[in-house]
């Protein structure tokens, strides 16, 4: 709402009071008092809707304004969001279930022949050799 309008709206219920307080006062003088609290019930009432009006308005263009700002952040961030869950979901999917056995193997990566010759050289090494 323009802050204009709203004055000049303000100015008319004024001046209308004004006006009806006087053609009240040459009328009906003793209803003068009745009426006056009435206008200014009203023009209260004016006044706050009109501020209400204001700050709604301006609310209105703040959001607008942070919408704008935004520019799909929070849509491309919810997206990336869902597609993590998705990935997590299918990882957890490939994993065993808990309780599970899983077999494992036990055999040695080399045969025992192999691992004899080994530990032969080894110990024919100086460094591990016996000192005596």
């Amino acid at each position: 709402m323009n802050k204009t309008t709203v004055f000049l709206a303000f100015t008319a219920l004024a001046a209308i009071g004004l006006i009806g307080a006087v053609v009240l006062m040459i009328l009906r003088p003793d209803a003068t008092a009745t009426f006056t609290s009435l206008i200014v019930t009203v023009l209260g009432l004016a006044t706050v809707a009109a501020t209400t009006f204001y700050g709604l308005g301006k609310q209105g263009e703040k959001l607008d304004s942070v919408a704008k700002n935004v520019n799909g952040n929070s849509t491309r961030m919810l997206d990336t969001i869902e597609t993590q869950q998705q990935q997590i979901a299918a990882l957890l999917s490939a994993l065993p279930a808990v309780g599970a056995t899983v077999p494992i193997d036990v055999t040695p990566p080399m045969s025992e022949d192999t691992m004899l010759r080994l530990r032969e050289d080894v110990a024919t090494l100086p460094s591990h050799r016996a000192e005596g």
